[in-house]
């Protein structure tokens, strides 16, 4: 999020509100107790397995492992071996292979390790010629049917590697998790040391070709701490903008061809997830009966921004006219119609299953930061054609650019009665909480679902640009609709865990401008706990 378009929502965003009122082995040995073994410290030099090893969620029986052997890229293809087994020592190996490294995969290895015990904590490594890489330990989904005890995720987003470090990445390596989600922006395509923010060296050029995107992976997994994290869990990754170019939809892609091919091809190779159709990542993952998570695609399917007469996308501003007035436009979609139906029937057999917590991935937020309401009984008397929805926002980049879709997909879950639906959300690298309403325009509205923004692991909010953050968090809480808790000052990420009566999100920070991340300032505090029993909308705030 940085940019001319950044500036501007931060701009209104300032505007507006003002107006209205270690290291990585350290990481892998700590666990909590009566927890599965953590795998052991990676090496601190891991030779040819430089970018470390990771996995990603899949199924009950299958889980993704990944690994870059770096010779492989060099050469010709290389065979390397796999073993995944039921215990650190690798005493029981319980399934094998080999996967091919090779110039065109930039040698990374990626395989589908099937036919694994159901719920299950596993260890994995790679070998070469007697060469090992790190070990990891990953974990398969439960069996369907089956109700877990509880499911515990960490959610993160939005690490730019120059403007800052990565103890957020120390703490979830530490914590006793089944999966990371990670909501998108795990590389920044600008050119490396753009500005005063960055606090390390990032000398790389604008990815803009495959060359350049896949050294922009190499750089940021040489970070130890995110290494760590990847060792240590599964993940289940989606993109957002930055993988590719920043603000795109759909209309990049047919006027960038070629950087879109090599930006998703690299997101591909060095991502632990399994193709599914093409480019497509939407996808389902489900922890039997206790939790059904969607992780959605809100870039390359969403229809163009709005522009003005220069051609200019138009991100802020008041919709109570032409050309803003468009997003509001009926079939206006951020989704597109197949993954919108997708997500919608998930919804309804997820509900039919008896699935007790839906939460959704979803890389921009679906609560709209409306500054100013002028959808008014009085202001509608004197302009009867204001759209529904009207007024001054702060961002069209997210939901509010696609309001149709927004309200349809409210209105469905409250006509199906789709209980304990939450979205968890990144990409504006702050912490937010509010209530999502079947309709916010209307009074007394019934809640359909919950939001938790996670924050970012690195990336600067707004508290980059002055001292007026602190001011902003307390007017978002005015807005209508309004933010049950805002921070606009802090780096972490996000800890949900459910279980079949209750689940909590908590949000930990820390501080990444520090290069010392044993000091004080660099260790996890939780700022706030949201508490939120199954089966109602009434979810509780416990600071510190």
């Amino acid at each position: 999020m940085r940019g001319k378009a950044e500036m501007d929502r931060r701009g209104l965003l300032r505007g507006g509100l003002v107006g209205l009122s270690g290291a990585a082995a350290a990481s892998l040995i700590g666990c909590a107790p009566g927890t599965a073994m953590l795998p052991p410290p990676e090496p601190m030099d891991l030779g040819p397995f430089s970018c470390g090893i990771a996995s990603g969620v899949h199924s009950d029986t299958a889980v993704v492992l990944w690994t870059r052997f770096a010779p492989a890229a060099l050469a010709g293809p290389v065979q390397v071996a796999w073993q995944v087994a039921s215990d650190p020592g690798f005493a029981q190996i319980v399934q094998s292979g080999t996967g091919t490294g090779s110039a065109q995969n930039d040698g990374c290895i990626k395989v589908l390790a099937d036919n694994l015990p159901a719920g299950q904590t596993l260890w994995y490594r790679f070998t070469v010629d007697g060469l090992s890489s790190p070990i990891g330990r990953t974990k398969t989904l439960p069996a369907p049917g089956s109700t877990p005890a509880s499911v515990r995720l960490a959610v993160a987003s939005c690490q730019n590697y120059s403007v800052g470090y990565y103890p957020a990445w120390r703490a979830i390596a530490a914590e006793d998790l089944d999966a990371v989600v990670f909501l998108g922006d795990y590389i920044y395509e600008y050119a490396g040391s753009a500005d005063a923010l960055d606090v390390r060296a990032d000398g790389s050029v604008e990815a803009t070709d495959l060359p350049s995107y896949r050294a922009k992976y190499k750089m940021y997994k040489s970070d130890p701490e995110l290494r760590a994290a990847h060792a240590a869990h599964p993940f289940a990754p989606v993109w957002d903008d930055h993988e590719f170019m920043n603000d795109y939809d759909r209309m990049s892609l047919l006027n960038f061809p070629e950087r879109a091919a090599a930006a998703y091809q690299a997101w591909f190779e060095y991502q632990p997830v399994w193709p599914i159709n093409a480019d497509q990542i939407y996808r389902r993952a489900r922890w039997g009966n206790l939790l059904d998570l969607s992780l959605l695609d809100t870039r390359q399917y969403r229809d163009p921004h709005i522009t003005g007469p220069n051609g200019e996308r138009l991100l802020v501003g008041s919709t109570a006219s032409l050309p803003l007035s468009q997003v509001h436009d009926v079939g206006r979609s951020i989704l597109g119609t197949k993954q919108r139906d997708w997500l919608l029937d998930g919804f309804s057999q997820a509900q039919s299953d008896a699935v007790t917590w839906k939460l959704v991935a979803n890389q921009v937020m679906i609560s709209p930061i409306r500054i100013l309401d002028l959808d008014e009984p009085a202001l509608r008397a004197l302009r009867p054609d204001l759209p529904k929805h009207a007024g001054v926002y702060a961002s069209f980049d997210d939901w509010s650019g696609y309001s149709w879709e927004r309200d349809q997909l409210t209105q469905r879950v409250a006509a199906e009665g789709i209980s304990n639906l939450g979205f968890l959300t990144g990409d504006i690298h702050a912490f937010w909480q509010s209530q999502v309403l079947r309709d916010f325009d209307e009074p007394f509205s019934p809640v359909v679902a919950q939001e938790f923004v996670c924050g970012s692991i690195s990336s600067k909010g707004l508290d980059y640009a002055g001292d007026f953050a602190q001011a902003a968090e307390t007017a978002v809480r005015t807005l209508r609709p309004g933010f049950r808790y805002a921070d606009f000052r802090r780096r972490g990420f996000g800890l949900v865990n459910c279980t079949p009566s209750h689940a909590s999100v908590e949000y930990r920070t820390v501080n990444a401008s520090t290069p010392d991340l044993n000091a004080p300032s660099a260790q996890p505090k939780r700022r706030v706990r949201f508490d939120w029993p199954a089966g109602t909308q009434k979810v509780s705030i416990t600071r510190g």
